[in-house]
């Protein structure tokens, strides 16, 4: 039997659907830098409190980090990944100079300087290709720019992109689309900037 839907009713579908898998993301990022907090408590004895405070932000660079060293040096420990993640958190999120020093000094007796430098440099990576994407989103509007404060939102915009890609989405969609991110729980940017950032994501997608 054939189910007739209105196009109203199927862009609210459409937008609501990939409200859903965005919030989803958004709290795996959070669900990660939880799993992380415990993680360098059982391996390192640290309470790194960080990963809690900005968590869903910290998720959104580190965990495709992880990955990127699992990959790269796929010898290294769980214990040594943690190690290196810490300490690149710690200076991201410039965490207290005496932690910083008692990290780095575990990464150099464990021989890691090499590994550990390699991630400090793809961090940096992501975050300046995020900032000037947003910095180039946001031309012409007054937003203070904390890029580390946005990175939850480096997951989201390969899904986005692929949405696009994939999709005809009509103005009013679009519209729809920014007010359900607006809502999702812990998005803290307002819905100006999101549609300022998706209208750009929309507008590039099909030359990524």
């Amino acid at each position: 039997m054939d189910i007739l839907i209105t196009e109203s009713q199927k862009g609210i579908l459409l937008t609501e659907g990939i409200a859903e898998a965005l919030a989803e993301i958004y709290s795996g990022t959070k669900d990660y830098s939880s799993d992380l907090y415990k993680r360098v408590k059982r391996r390192l004895d640290i309470n790194f409190g960080v990963l809690l405070t900005f968590s869903a932000a910290i998720g959104g660079v580190v965990e495709p980090l992880e990955s990127f060293l699992v990959g790269k040096y796929p010898d290294l420990s769980e214990d040594q990944i943690v190690l290196i993640l810490t300490a690149v958190v710690a200076i991201l999120w410039k965490e207290n100079s005496k932690l910083i020093r008692e990290l780095l000094d575990k990464v150099k007796s464990q021989g890691l300087n090499k590994e550990f430098m390699t991630a400090i440099k793809k961090s940096n990576q992501l975050k300046n290709s995020f900032k000037q994407f947003l910095t180039n989103s946001l031309q012409g509007m007054s937003v203070s720019l904390d890029v580390l404060s946005y990175t939850y939102m480096i997951p989201l915009l390969g899904y986005l992109v692929m949405m696009y890609q994939g999709q005809e989405i009509s103005p009013e969609q679009v519209e729809l689309l920014v007010t359900r991110l607006s809502a999702i729980g812990g998005l803290t940017i307002g819905s100006e900037v999101i549609s300022k950032i998706v209208d750009t994501i929309r507008k590039k997608s099909k030359n990524f």
